[in-house]
């Protein structure tokens, strides 16, 4: 063999020793976690598993769905003596979606929502979360890689350590006898595709996502 072909040959080794390094489930955790932090949404995206952010796209779904049927609400208005207090819950139910649907998501209904692409709806959520966290003053919790357990070549859990910090001032009396917990542990899925490691998101912005993290929260 000459020495340009075991030259070529060394390099692809080199290479493809390379690929795989950065292919491993850990690596895949960290560079999650990074971009997590960074509010690096396009890696995040692309290092996510399908299957995470189809169920984000249903967990939003379902609760706007749940926020905006006021039924049950009415119907028990009905019976109840403080009936006006009832009605502007469910009015309030009905703002707080609509404020929702058009400030985070830009779609008119919770039906356009759901057929949206899972991956849009999962950049339209961490553009508005990321636009109301620049200029809150509350900390954002970040979380940190442990290690990981492979379980076999398709399937690994990451130890993810995600830390709360207290907000800013005293305590509020009720709370003083809780334990302020500031390091949550975590274990992040991750599941491989044809294209590599992939994330099921566990311990990052996505997974916490709620409702309750609307515009209107702060009102």
């Amino acid at each position: 063999m000459s020495r340009a072909a075991a030259a070529a040959l060394a390099l692809l080794a080199g290479v493809g020793g390379l690929l795989q390094a950065q292919e491993e489930p850990g690596d895949v955790a960290r560079s999650v976690l990074v971009a997590d932090s960074a509010g690096d949404w396009a890696t995040l995206l692309r290092l996510a598993h399908p299957d995470a952010l189809r169920e984000f796209r249903g967990f939003q779904v379902l609760q706007l769905r749940l926020l905006g049927d006021t039924a049950g609400a009415a119907g028990q208005a009905a019976d109840s003596s403080d009936s006006t207090q009832h009605r502007e819950f469910a009015e309030r139910r009905v703002q707080m979606q609509r404020a929702i649907l058009d400030s985070v998501y830009h779609v008119p209904d919770v039906e356009t929502l759901a057929r949206l692409a899972p991956d849009s709806v999962a950049a339209r959520w961490l553009r508005a979360t990321r636009t109301r966290s620049d200029s809150a003053t509350t900390p954002v919790p970040r979380a940190r890689y442990v290690g990981v357990v492979r379980v076999d070549d398709t399937l690994a859990y990451a130890v993810v350590v995600r830390t709360v910090p207290r907000p800013a001032g005293p305590v509020p009396e009720p709370l003083r006898d809780v334990i302020q917990q500031e390091e949550r542990p975590e274990v992040m899925v991750l599941r491989r595709l044809a294209a590599g490691w992939r994330s099921m998101l566990d311990g990052t912005s996505l997974s916490n996502a709620a409702v309750a993290d609307d515009p209107l929260a702060d009102d």
